[in-house]
């Protein structure tokens, strides 16, 4: 069995895949479609996503948080106005530099010393990290399935359980 860490980030992949996949097929407007919600649209919600992710995958290589957090203000403009097709090549880019990163672990952790904005020293690993970006998307996932109800649209079921189920009779490959 592989690391669960690694699993959890499979999981991550598939559902932001099975969110962009359904969001192909309504109408184009949907996606930048303004709505009283948590976010103003669904290109936020990705966009913010999009930019956590790569904020924690800057963190894992090792730079310092505030430069993550940085880079994530100044590119926030210009990942927000990314379409829909555009954004989902900028998710599938930065996969392949979260695979890349875990390949050169070869099974191993790496210790992290987090420098928090307030001062603080958290001090973990890239591993224990993991399951946070995880959680990051799946929270953010559901945003996007209230956002599509509250505009009439049905989403698509992006449960962890129902992944296992699909990996476990094939219909999901890695």
């Amino acid at each position: 069995m592989e690391r669960l860490e690694l699993q959890l980030y499979d999981y991550n992949e598939w559902a932001n895949g099975q969110i962009f996949d359904r969001l192909k097929e309504l109408p184009k407007d949907v996606y930048r479609k303004e709505i009283q919600s948590v976010f103003s649209s669904i290109s936020h919600v990705l966009a913010h996503v999009y930019l956590s992710d790569l904020g924690w995958i800057e963190v894992f290589s090792g730079r310092e948080m505030e430069h993550a957090l940085r880079l994530q203000e100044e590119l926030k403009e210009q990942t927000e106005s990314k379409g829909l097709e555009e954004m989902e090549a900028m998710f599938l880019k930065l996969s392949e530099r979260y695979r890349l990163f875990f390949s050169q672990l070869k099974g191993s952790d790496k210790a992290l010393g987090i420098q928090n904005p307030n001062g603080d020293l958290m001090k973990t690993s890239v591993f224990e990290q993991v399951p946070h970006v995880v959680n990051h998307g799946t929270y953010h996932r559901g945003n996007i399935t209230a956002m599509l109800r509250q505009m009439g649209y049905a989403s698509v079921p992006t449960d962890y359980g129902l992944y296992l189920y699909l990996k476990q009779s094939g219909a999901v490959v890695e």
